[in-house]
């Protein structure tokens, strides 16, 4: 496909939540170890409505967390709808910054839990729909 093909069909990324990767203050001058990018394919807008709100939900109960239970924290998450999609599908993806090396070893697989199970089930997405992808920081 060549780069005028690839205009054609354009999709566009909608951030829908902020995260700490936007919001300095909410980050204070931690550094990850560790990201993990997150994408969720949902086959129509009420699953997509769904997830958002589900993510926004946790994102407020982390939020109610004291500092010091921080090991981790959302990135932005955005939407991106699928162009010929009838039903007002597409993707919503986001990230995971995690701030404790033993903590991200112990919980970077928790995406793949029966608690999150549970949980894509009732948002309607099946584990196909979903890819994490784990990226760790270089040390010197």
């Amino acid at each position: 496909m060549s780069l005028l093909e690839l205009t054609e069909h354009k999709v566009t990324r909608v951030r829908v939540l902020v995260g700490a990767d936007a919001d300095p203050v909410r980050l204070a001058g931690k550094v990850p170890i560790a990201k993990s990018d997150c994408s969720y394919y949902c086959p129509d807008a009420a699953t997509a409505e769904r997830c958002i709100e589900a993510l926004r939900e946790s994102d407020e109960r982390l939020r109610s967390r004291p500092e010091e239970l921080m090991l981790w924290d959302w990135e932005c998450t955005y939407w991106e709808a699928e162009p010929d999609n009838e039903n007002g599908g597409g993707t919503v993806l986001l990230g995971v910054a995690w701030f404790d090396q033993a903590f991200f070893d112990d919980r970077r697989d928790a995406w793949f839990g029966a608690m999150h199970n549970r949980i894509y089930q009732t948002l309607g997405i099946p584990l196909d729909n979903i890819t994490v992808t784990h990226w760790v920081a270089l040390t010197d």
